[in-house]
């Protein structure tokens, strides 16, 4: 069970270089009813431009969404942005698209319209087609129909996974069908941080199923993993914060009061 974690300020302790990933969706916004609506909670972004102008961090954001969506939706230069789960990265001198995604576009681009159609007249249901990736999302569906959403998905999404094209992955009420490449989240971090901050102390924070790989990823070298979400969830990572909120806090308190060097008590 991941512990309740400190302030980063404790975790990034007389580190020479920070390198901070975060997620998008319920790690640095509310989570929205749909994709659309998601919003940067108030004073993210702020706080994540004064610590990506810090001479000894490194910041950037790793989402599902697509590059263009979640750069738009962030906002904040200085950052390296990762969309598509990092097939596709641009940011601070790092351009990165995977050179073997390209091969199933075209199988994503028909299931997306096959899906679009399938899923139509399901309340709540609908297809986010991000070229690289495409979502099905269900949070706004009735409890009663996930399992038809999960079967019409499954429909289009079989014989792409069987001719080697496509894998499926999941997420918070939602279904992904992803190019069959070996990549997730955690090589995201790994290549951006070989690539910007090859000696950085990396710190990832995410609330999802499909952020496990990168806190695995940041404690295989000796970094942190930091899961937003209850203390019952199943998580790879060694640390947790509540909500959303306590994100935004953290970002405060390590913004704050400067780093690295030893911590010192405030009262």
């Amino acid at each position: 069970m991941a512990e309740v974690c400190p302030d980063l300020l404790n975790l990034a302790d007389g580190q020479s270089h920070i390198l901070l990933l975060l997620d998008f969706d319920g790690t640095l916004s509310e989570i929205a009813p749909s994709p659309e609506e998601a919003i940067l909670r108030p004073g993210n972004a702020a706080l994540l431009g004064r610590l990506a102008r810090h001479p000894k961090c490194t910041v950037g954001v790793i989402s599902g969404r697509a590059l263009e969506d979640v750069s738009r939706k962030v906002g904040v230069p200085g950052l390296a942005y990762a969309g598509n789960h990092g097939l596709e990265i641009d940011g601070t001198g790092l351009q990165y698209l995977h050179p073997d995604a390209a091969a199933a576009l075209p199988a994503i681009a028909r299931a997306a319209g096959e899906l679009d159609a399938a899923l139509s007249d399901v309340t709540g249901a609908f297809v986010e087609n991000k070229t690289l990736t495409l979502t099905v999302h269900f949070r706004q569906t009735p409890e009663q129909f996930h399992d038809a959403v999960a079967a019409v998905f499954d429909d289009a999404a079989r014989p792409l996974v069987s001719a080697g094209l496509c894998r499926v992955t999941t997420a918070k009420s939602a279904l992904e069908l992803r190019p069959a490449v070996d990549w997730d989240k955690g090589r995201a971090l790994t290549l951006i941080r070989s690539r910007l901050a090859p000696d950085a102390f990396p710190i990832y924070i995410g609330d999802d199923a499909t952020d496990e790989d990168a806190f695995q990823a940041a404690q295989d070298v000796g970094g942190a993993g930091v899961f937003v979400g209850p203390a019952d969830a199943t998580t790879c990572a060694h640390w947790r914060l509540d909500t959303p909120a306590d994100v935004t806090q953290a970002l405060a308190e390590l913004s704050g009061l400067g780093f690295p060097g030893p911590v010192t008590s405030t009262g």
